[in-house]
């Protein structure tokens, strides 16, 4: 993208992609017949945007006709084939790829084709996320009421970006503007939408224009700033946090394939396949974990939000502060209960979710292999009993002697690694006392704070998760109370006013209350999520994130740091490192969704 900022999802999107492919070709390069086998768990990764069951993030463009969406998505993607027209020239919805992300140009609202709303308003529930087009003119009633629609009425305001286009065709400056489209945007600010004043038609003239005219129009155009706002509005949200799991799968591979070039030991090489088998099970539960979770959080979000409208509603003349007062307390008692429902419905989750890995663990314990491994390791030569598919003719040591004196030694931690994979699911079912001593000291026993939190699940997400209690929440529903007192008086007078003008200062004073109280709800459930999260979090790093990191030092301890590794073992160390830099980039851009506060 020349002459703009670089879109930073593309970016990590397509490192990630490269590293799939770099991946596939190390260890088809291999000669090592464990390493090849590695293919078949690298084939079922799959990263969002690269293929048909990988959905895309999905970004649709929406607004009024006319308003240039079209000319951004040809400046976006580079496609000329995309028609630009003065006339309603988009009448369906219509598709772009650009970047790993899908662009949808959608039919401009109220533009006299029902039909065009309809197919909008459908494409605006699947979306991710949502700009919204506007002109220089800014927003007539009509767009304004279909912004309104989307931002507050559909609770769509946190995944809006706003966009003003066209604006080499005014000479009013984005500081002259901003009163005006706040009227329309109020409670929230231009600020809150992340809105870009830009010219996508001055970006193409651009292209053609010599050097002195291509600067000034570059000013002009001013996409830098909306490639900006996007990568803001996606780090904001998360998205990123979509290719966290391939690329922690994708580093666990090339972390097994560098532990396999490292020793040509048949029941070393046992020890680590198990390891890396215990590794794919625990990110596989994390990941539907977080996926089960973020559902229950979007519905509990959603019902809140609900109980607020229904309160916002309620305001309009005829109504008493004293019958609004009554639902909004109503409301809050609805609230707090599914907030505490919330809290129990996360706990059941977890509590299932265990169950599973109990169980999958339970037959990773039970396998042949583990059997094997513990069985035949103890007082057994290396070698001396070829476990399964495992033995490797291409084993030499430099010499027998230094081999068996090393032995017993390896024997220990080796034949612990199974014991320890049945200990670890053992141990749930009796809480975290009595347990022993590790072969692997130090690395073995930091799982121990995994199973108190299992241990503790009732409690971890009972009687610590009261977030209807919280300082934020509480502002933000006193908020409303206050919203509803001030507009006591204008809700008793306003049906019984005549005069057009002071009818339209009352309906402007009943809209801004029902957006203030909705908005109070909203940042309620907001803070609310953002509660959860913070526990939920927490919890998956006591549990899940320190046992991922005992298997590692486990593995490092097996092997060490070996000076002879097999050809090709560099190639997968690299690897390795390109993706623990690649989930660190995106855990830094995963920030948390700001809560307004009253």
């Amino acid at each position: 993208m020349s002459d703009r900022t670089s879109f930073e999802f593309g970016e990590i999107l397509s490192a990630t992609q490269h590293l799939q492919q770099d991946l596939r070709a190390a260890i088809a390069r291999s000669e090592d017949p464990k390493v090849k086998a590695l293919s078949r768990e690298l084939d079922e990764v799959r990263i969002v945007g690269a293929s048909s069951d990988a959905p895309p993030l999905t970004i649709a463009f929406v607004g009024q006709y006319n308003a240039g969406k079209s000319t951004i998505l040809r400046v976006l993607t580079g496609r000329e084939d995309i028609v630009i027209d003065s006339d309603v020239c988009t009448d369906t919805v219509t598709a772009y790829d650009w970047n790993g992300v899908r662009l949808l140009d959608t039919p401009g609202v109220h533009a006299g084709h029902p039909g065009h709303d309809e197919k909008t308003y459908a494409v605006i529930d699947r979306a991710d996320l949502l700009v919204f087009v506007v002109t220089n003119e800014l927003f007539d009633d009509t767009t304004g009421h279909h912004f309104r629609e989307l931002a507050f009425n559909r609770q769509h305001a946190r995944r809006m970006l706003l966009v003003v286009n066209k604006m080499d065709q005014d000479p009013g400056s984005p500081e002259t503007k901003r009163p005006d489209i706040e009227k329309v945007t109020a409670p929230l600010t231009v600020a809150d939408f992340r809105g870009v004043f830009i010219d996508a038609r001055s970006w193409l003239e651009a292209q053609d224009a010599d050097d002195e005219d291509r600067a000034d129009l570059l000013e002009i155009a001013n996409i830098g700033a909306l490639t900006v706002a996007l990568n803001e509005f996606i780090a904001e949200r998360g998205f990123a946090g979509r290719l966290s799991a391939p690329l922690f799968t994708m580093r666990g591979i090339a972390e097994q394939a560098l532990a396999l070039l490292s020793t040509d030991f048949p029941q070393e090489r046992a020890a680590l396949d198990l390891l890396h088998r215990k590794r794919s099970i625990l990110l596989a539960s994390r990941g539907r974990l977080r996926t089960a979770m973020s559902g229950l959080v979007a519905r509990a979000v959603a019902d809140i939000g609900k109980y607020g409208d229904e309160v916002a509603e309620a305001i309009e003349p005829g109504k008493t502060e004293k019958e609004v007062d009554e639902l909004h307390t109503a409301a809050q008692a609805r609230a707090s209960a599914r907030s505490e429902g919330l809290s129990a419905e996360g706990r059941r989750c977890v509590e299932t979710e265990i169950s599973e890995l109990r169980r999958q663990l339970e037959a990773l314990r039970d396998s042949v292999l583990a059997r094997e491994l513990t069985g035949q390791i103890e007082g057994e030569a290396p070698g001396d009993v070829p476990l399964g598919d495992f033995a490797s003719p291409a084993w030499q040591a430099s010499s027998k002697e230094e081999v068996l004196a090393d032995w017993p030694t390896k024997a220990k931690k080796v034949g612990n690694v199974a014991k320890e994979i049945g200990n670890w699911a053992a141990r749930w079912a009796t809480g975290p006392a009595g347990e022993g001593a590790s072969a692997f000291g130090t690395a073995a026993a930091r799982g121990s704070d995994a199973h108190k939190a299992v241990y503790n699940v009732g409690k971890f997400f009972g009687v610590k998760f009261q977030p209807w209690g919280a300082v934020k929440v509480a502002r933000a529903i006193g908020n409303a109370g206050r919203v509803i007192s001030a507009v006591g008086g204008v809700l008793a007078v306003a049906a019984q006013i005549a005069e057009d003008r002071q009818q339209e200062q009352y309906r402007l004073q009943l809209r801004d209350a029902r957006d203030g109280v909705r908005s109070a709800y909203r940042d309620s459930a907001l803070a609310v999520q953002a509660a959860f999260w913070e526990q939920f979090e927490s919890f998956l790093a006591d549990f899940y994130d320190s046992e991922l990191l005992a298997i590692d030092e486990i593995v490092e301890d097996l092997i060490g740091k070996r000076s002879k590794r097999k050809s090709g073992a560099d190639a997968f160390q690299l690897l390795e490192h390109r993706a623990t830099k690649l989930i660190e980039q995106i855990t830094r851009k995963r920030l948390p969704t700001p809560v307004t506060e009253g």
